[in-house]
């Protein structure tokens, strides 16, 4: 059966290719590219704060999945605000339809699915007086029987799902807590309720392959923050909220590309560089080789940079480099790149050709991953004065950077693509370090 494709809407990021020869390879005609179907509650359909329905995480995996290259098409028209774990599993079982799509036709024919639900089972049992929070009530009982349907529903969806498409790569959301203010013994009973919500969404999922994606530390991180108005126990996130999410999926999400290329790899580079290849952050040069010894520029950075992370799809203003048009080559990227605070100009230039050095990738790696440390942690040939001291100081402090065995950083050095390499994925998977 042919293939309906869906209209993403997504921001086209431009093909990438380097400044000089050889160039970074632009996706080939035959790379893979995958269908990406969102299914669950409003957080998937990107319900916001204030009941609108915008971009969502999920919108925004779709954007990143375009900006790799690899997305053919994105649909999550089955994701609707309000939906249970019975909501979701009765969709499937009568293969409702949507714009012509019946949601069976739309599940076989995914590469990658995103999944949230659950929590809408357990809100409708938690009966909180917006008013007089003090008057709020748990049934306890009702609370235990409705975890007790969650892993029943959520059981027969995965196998539902694994009967239609047996290889689709599925990636299943574990909930933060909605509620940052909730007074005692509110907050003693809720948070308890969400650990085990999200352990029934982790372990019922794992027997059918589901990887689970964790949210709650990272919106707990700035709960205020992305949660605005949780002072009206509204659960619903604002955009920067749904980017948080994006990017703990987007930690998880492997778009299995193969690594072949046709000049070595050195061991110690081997695991980071196919991890950042199979996740559609690096490519190879258009000879096939990947130039594990060649020295990375800023611009090359920052490309690789906007891969790894997700950021919002507008469009970046005008970053008013002398040496920055709209013709140069990565100007989007340096846009971005510069709007989200990562890069800075020097003297009024980017320089996009000039190599980057150790201390320029300690600096915009911290930026970028938004890293903390104390900024004590020295080296010997790093002066406590030193311009990047404390950038230098905090990667080797979240243990992205050992430095040299002689205790030295060497941060006027360049540094390589192997390097850079091993840096990016160490700052994206903690199992790397």
């Amino acid at each position: 059966m042919k293939k309906k494709r869906f209209k993403i809407g997504l921001s086209v990021v431009m093909a990438f290719s380097l400044l000089a020869a050889p160039a970074v390879s632009a996706e080939s005609a035959d790379t893979k590219k995958v269908d990406y179907l969102a299914l669950g509650d409003s957080l998937a359909a990107g319900m916001y704060y204030d009941k609108s329905i915008g971009k969502g995480y999920t919108d925004y995996i779709g954007s990143q999945l375009n900006k790799i290259g690899v997305l053919s098409s994105f649909n999550k028209q089955f994701s609707v605000s309000g939906y249970t774990t019975t909501n979701v599993l009765n969709d499937i079982q009568n293969n409702v339809e949507k714009n012509g799509v019946p949601i069976q036709t739309a599940i076989k024919e995914a590469e990658i699915i995103t999944f949230d639900a659950g929590a809408n089972d357990l809100l409708s049992l938690i009966e909180i007086n917006r008013e007089k929070i003090e008057e709020s009530t748990i049934d306890q009982e009702k609370v235990i029987a409705g975890m007790t349907t969650v892993g029943q529903n959520l059981t027969a969806i995965f196998t539902k799902i694994r009967e239609l498409n047996p290889n689709a790569e599925i990636y299943v959301m574990g909930y933060y807590n909605p509620f940052p203010i909730l007074p005692s013994p509110y907050r003693e009973q809720i948070l308890p309720m969400l650990d085990t919500l999200n352990k029934i969404i982790a372990d019922t999922g794992k027997p059918f392959g589901a990887t689970y994606v964790p949210t709650a530390d990272s919106i707990a991180k700035n709960a205020f923050g992305y949660l605005p108005r949780f002072l009206e126990l509204e659960i619903h996130p604002n955009q920067a909220g749904y980017l948080a999410l994006a990017n703990d999926f987007w930690k998880a999400i492997n778009v299995k590309k193969e690594a072949n290329f046709n000049d070595s790899i050195p061991e110690a580079a081997k695991e980071e560089i196919n991890y950042l290849v199979e996740k559609g952050i690096i490519a190879g040069y258009v000879n096939g080789s990947f130039g594990a010894n060649d020295l990375i520029t800023r611009v090359q950075s920052a490309i690789m940079l906007n891969r790894a992370i997700v950021y919002s799809d507008d469009q970046a203003p005008n970053p008013n480099y002398a040496d920055v048009t709209e013709s140069t080559f990565g100007y989007d990227v340096i846009a971005k790149m510069t709007q989200e605070g990562v890069f800075a100009g020097n003297n009024q230039s980017f320089n996009p050709g000039n190599t980057l050095t150790r201390a320029e990738m300690a600096k915009v790696l911290v930026q970028a991953f938004k890293l903390t440390g104390t900024g004590n942690k020295g080296f010997n040939d790093v002066a406590s004065d030193y311009w990047a001291a404390s950038y230098i100081s905090i990667l080797a402090e979240n243990g992205i950077t050992v430095g040299y065995n002689d205790g030295s950083f060497k941060p006027n050095e360049p540094i390589t693509r192997a390097e850079f390499s091993i840096m990016l994925s160490r700052s994206l998977n903690d199992s790397l370090k």
